[in-house]
């Protein structure tokens, strides 16, 4: 199973389409979204924690998603997701952040992108704000580390 919500460019993404909040909601006004809603509870071997690791595990994935598209095609969509590996050297994450596609494809997103913690240490990295992902670069707002983070260092 691909990883997740962690990578880079997943948290990249999600900063994005918050920054396009404000856009897609002016937009959200035209009428009553068409509503959608997934629960995903499965345990996986995780090839992305043994790329960065080196360290053979599975990992549960919980996460609800709740997508609302809009008549004038934007949509936003909210994730909720906690990443618990079998072994307890790696870090678990928790994610909970909304993504916000205007109608051009603008994505903004924002929220917590990222959480990563361990048992009885705490939280080992933390990105919040948002992030909006355009075709020159990124409009990045809040603490963003892991943007900036070897992931090794943070999971492993």
């Amino acid at each position: 199973m691909k990883r997740k919500l962690a990578g880079p460019a997943v948290v990249m993404a999600a900063l994005a389409v918050i920054a396009t909040a404000p856009a897609a909601m002016a937009g959200a006004s035209g009428g009553k979204p068409t509503v959608e809603r997934e629960v995903i509870n499965v345990t996986f071997f995780d090839d992305f924690i043994l790329d960065i690791c080196g360290v053979a595990t599975n990992t549960t994935l919980t996460q609800r998603t709740t997508t609302k598209t809009f008549p004038d095609g934007s949509q936003t969509v909210h994730v909720n997701a906690e990443f618990v590996p079998d072994d307890p050297r790696i870090a678990s994450e928790r994610n909970a952040f909304t993504d916000r596609i205007a109608p051009d494809g603008t994505l903004t997103t924002g929220g917590l992108a990222i959480r990563l913690y361990r048992k009885g240490e705490g939280t080992v990295i933390r990105d919040a704000g948002w992030v909006r992902f355009l075709e020159d670069g990124l409009v990045v707002r809040g603490p963003h580390p892991f943007l900036e983070t070897d992931p090794a260092d943070v999971y492993c």
